[in-house]
């Protein structure tokens, strides 16, 4: 198994810049004099057939390489903000839509968008100047954060901190200081410091943001099911459910000839006293909030007798017997000319705002 290779880094011993392996070849490998960013002493390239380049210790020195991933990212964030026109930092939050106060589909689906990506910039943001400077270990506030930004064309900026977590997080103290933190996740390879490099500062994915209050904007989510029932002159209904009607259309008729529609939770449970529990199907409680509401419907699914059977995995009427075999398992017409039709006695204990609490009405035919 091939040996990790630990440095692709290090500092050019005349200048002090810092030199990257991949910029290298064996003609340009003697251009230099290399330094360990850590502690200073002399390196070498290693430039074989098999193994990729890499920059390592000259013969007889030490150097344990703890700080080295540390001091590498301090550097090379400072670069890369020196070096960029921008420099992102990614909120990663859930938005609310703009419609949550008043929607009665908030308590069952706690409607947003979640995980959105809010993407700033540390540089500037609409159109201001934000950060412009950024110093290493520079004192602030009683702190010496890894980096600290500061704001030279707008001296009135709070300061920023930016902390590697190689070893150690930041503090209690400095987290309750109200400054501005962006800590990284904990870096444990040069990958780590390449994937902040080319993304930025990412919430939860590779850095923890502490003290920041973002302005997020709400939008309208348009895209949440929502179960609803048509009722048709006569007492006929249609139960529509799988994507069919979205909240962008709660208050939108979905078939002009219905009488009205209505968005209801998709299992609606109803309390019966204090022990028991009756659970109603969606179309009986838009039928029986038609009926509260004036209207004349007559609906088996508002009978008594009306019932569901274990045995048969359906609804089917009581009566049956009595009725006829045609009644055994009645349309929604049947009612009409039945002679043993009975108002429910759990929906007749029903009030309209008992209803209400169950769904809610979209629009009636005028």
């Amino acid at each position: 198994m091939m040996r990790e290779i630990k440095y692709r880094y290090c500092l050019d011993k005349d200048t002090d810049e810092l030199l990257f392996i991949g910029e290298l070849n064996k003609k340009t490998r003697y251009d230099h004099n290399y330094k360990c960013l850590e502690c200073g002493q002399d390196m070498e390239v290693n430039m074989g057939q098999v193994r990729r380049p890499y920059f390592s210790h000259v013969s007889g020195c030490a150097c344990d390489g703890e700080s080295y991933l540390h001091k590498l990212a301090k550097r090379r964030i400072r670069m890369k903000f020196e070096d960029s026109d921008s420099f992102n930092v990614v909120f990663v939050r859930d938005i609310s839509c703009s419609e949550s106060d008043s929607c009665v589909l908030k308590k069952d689906f706690g409607c947003g968008f979640h995980d959105e990506r809010i993407v700033h910039d540390l540089k500037s943001w609409n159109n201001k100047p934000l950060y412009d400077c950024c110093q290493e270990e520079e004192p602030c506030g009683g702190f010496k954060p890894d980096l600290l930004l500061t704001s030279k064309v707008r001296p009135e900026l709070p300061p920023l901190f930016i902390e590697v977590f190689k070893t150690n997080k930041s503090t209690d103290d400095k987290i309750n200081s109200n400054y501005k933190i962006i800590e990284t996740r904990q870096i444990k390879s040069e990958e780590d410091i390449d994937d902040i490099i080319e993304q930025g500062f990412v919430e939860n994915e590779n850095c923890k943001f502490f003290n920041f209050v973002p302005k997020i904007a709400k939008r309208r989510k348009t895209d949440v099911d929502v179960t609803r029932v048509v009722i048709y002159p006569g007492g006929k209904t249609r139960f529509l459910s799988h994507g069919e009607v979205k909240c962008g259309m709660m208050n939108i008729k979905y078939d002009p000839k219905s009488l009205c529609e209505f968005n209801v939770q998709s299992f609606p449970h109803l309390h019966e006293g204090t022990s028991s529990e009756y659970i109603l199907l969606p179309s009986q409680v838009a039928l029986d909030w038609a009926v509260k509401k004036g209207m004349s419907i007559r609906n088996c699914m508002l009978c008594d007798s009306y019932r569901y059977n274990d045995s048969y995995s359906r609804y089917m009427c009581i009566k049956y017997k009595v009725l006829g075999d045609s009644f055994k398992f009645p349309n929604q017409y049947s009612a009409q000319e039945c002679k043993e039709f009975r108002y429910s006695s759990i929906l007749s204990n029903c009030t309209l705002a008992d209803l209400q609490k169950l769904g809610t009405e979209v629009i009636e035919q005028k």
